[in-house]
């Protein structure tokens, strides 16, 4: 009976997507969704809310849901469509410790998933049988047509005459098959086979029990591995390695410390803008420091991935490792302090954002990396731990409109960071009424920009790139006006989303 209805619920749930997607942009349609699902899963049961990760997972989906309608962005649905993968995966096995372990469920989940309609399909009677076999027999013939049509396109390209021939007979087919398909909608084919293979995926999840096994064995606590009776050669290459280490993160705390003093003088107290780029104090700098960091997360974890941990005499490279984390930190500090001149200077970007956000990440890894030390945690807890956090964080940036806030605070600081036109003219349509300029307003920004950018021997457009003028970018932006008017009005009611609609209603006024 369960097996029959998971079948059934599938075709339903095939159906109300195509219904909800068919000819409709995402918008309030992938609320409803999302939402009804995840009420049903409850009411059934499915959902008990037993789990961390399970909760953590299902608020993580509403609210990225939520998100999607009130900023519609490519961040939130990226973000939504993540959180929810890894939802189906904590679904299949609620007891799996890690959203890692869970996003592989879900994956080999979702390639079975499909073979699993047809078993249920088959229990159904002899008459569903047959058709579910006819339609998984199709499948053997597209390895030897696909190969048909490589040979086809390989003989083409090696005898005119023959590529002549096919081409002919290809104009021919495409004649005779134009009146069939001037009577088929190929968008609504699609958006059912894609409702189809989302709604395999959620109602016909599979375990797989080598996934749960591993996942199950592994623990946040490091296990001592003891060793028999040849100690001796074993003791000696633990000591040796345990000087080595002292040895070389003693050395690396040396040369951290001078760098990080050096930073806090240069980069912290004393730092003056004379006109440069900064392309090298922000982008090289910047992705060698936190690679820096990252290769000192590695060195750290390599040292302790075994006995060195409960080695009685490691208490001096413990203190080395603690000093040598603490000063990754602070050296993440300064990383994210470069990134804040460049921000004043150069105004918000993405990537400007993205290190923010990086750089949070990368001081938290640094404190699990530290607890991992003191307290004899597992590679599994580092792992564990970051994931959950990479996740969380995600989901946080998402609740933002970056584009509105990057078009808001670039204009406002036009009078000390440089408004880069081109890139603004590019934002979404969410910001258009940020982006709105007049034109004298835009005229008195460039004079603006000119004064600040003129420094020394330096001119404005001096740093090698081409510049949109403000009468290009005034152009551009009331063609973009035109076009979303035209776009916003003709979407239909389950395409409605509040950030559009709310630039709408700022630009036009209320319909």
């Amino acid at each position: 009976m369960r097996r029959i209805k998971a079948a059934m619920l599938v075709i339903l749930s095939t159906v109300f997507i195509t219904l909800l997607f068919y000819k409709q942009a995402l918008g309030i349609n992938l609320f409803i969704y999302e939402f009804l699902v995840v009420f049903y899963l409850f009411a059934a049961k499915e959902l008990e809310f037993k789990r961390f990760n399970q909760i953590a997972m299902t608020i993580a989906v509403l609210i990225t849901a939520v998100f999607t309608v009130v900023h519609h962005s490519t961040l939130s649905f990226i973000v939504n469509f993540s959180v929810f993968f890894i939802f189906i995966g904590t679904l299949i096995a609620p007891e799996m410790k890690s959203i890692i372990s869970s996003l592989n469920l879900a994956t080999i989940s979702l390639l079975r998933s499909q073979s699993k309609f047809k078993e249920q399909m088959d229990e159904k009677g002899t008459k569903g049988k047959k058709i579910s076999f006819m339609l998984w027999r199709m499948r053997i013939f597209l390895i030897p047509l696909l190969i048909i049509i490589l040979f086809i396109v390989i003989y083409s390209w090696s005898n005119p005459k023959f590529s002549l021939l096919i081409s002919d007979i290809g104009t021919y087919i495409q004649e005779k098959l134009a009146f069939i398909f001037e009577h088929i909608d190929l968008w609504i084919i699609a958006v059912f086979a894609i409702g189809y293979t989302i709604s395999c995926f959620i109602f016909l999840r599979v375990r797989t029990k080598s996934i749960i096994e591993r996942d199950a064995g592994l623990t946040d606590e490091l296990i001592r591995k003891k060793t028999k009776n040849n100690v001796p050669f074993k003791f000696i290459a633990l000591k040796n390695e345990y000087r080595s280490a002292v040895f070389l993160f003693f050395s690396l705390n040396l040369l951290l410390f001078i760098l990080n003093i050096l930073d806090i003088n240069h980069v912290w107290i004393n730092f003056e803008w004379s006109g440069e780029h900064l392309k090298q104090f922000v982008h090289t700098g910047t992705y060698l420091l936190i690679g820096a960091i990252l290769i000192s997360i590695v060195l750290v974890l390599y040292y302790f991935r075994n006995n060195l941990n409960f080695y009685r005499e490691n208490k001096w490279l413990k203190y080395l490792s603690y000093a040598w984390l603490i000063q990754n930190g602070i050296l993440a500090i300064s990383v994210g302090i470069r990134n804040w001149h460049y921000i004043q200077h150069f105004a918000l970007a993405y990537k400007r954002i993205a290190v923010m956000f990086f750089l949070l990440l990368t001081i938290y890894g640094l404190y699990t990396v530290l607890i991992k030390v003191m307290k004899h945690k597992s590679p599994f807890y580092i792992i564990r731990t970051n994931a959950f956090a990479w996740v969380m964080v995600f989901v946080l940036a998402s609740g933002f409109n970056w584009d509105k806030i990057i078009a808001q605070y670039n204009f406002r600081n036009a009078n000390q960071s440089f408004v880069h036109l081109n890139f603004l003219s590019e934002l979404s349509d969410t910001a258009l009424p940020s982006l709105d300029m007049e034109m004298d307003k835009l005229s008195q920004i460039r004079v603006q920009q000119e004064r600040k950018f003129a420094l020394g021997s330096l001119s404005f457009g001096s740093f090698g790139r081409t510049y949109m003028t403000p009468e290009e970018y005034h152009q551009k932006l009331q063609l973009r006006k035109l076009i979303f008017k035209r776009k916003w009005e003709s979407k239909g009611l389950l395409s409605w989303n509040w950030a559009e609609s709310k630039a709408y209603e700022e630009l036009f006024g209320k319909n």
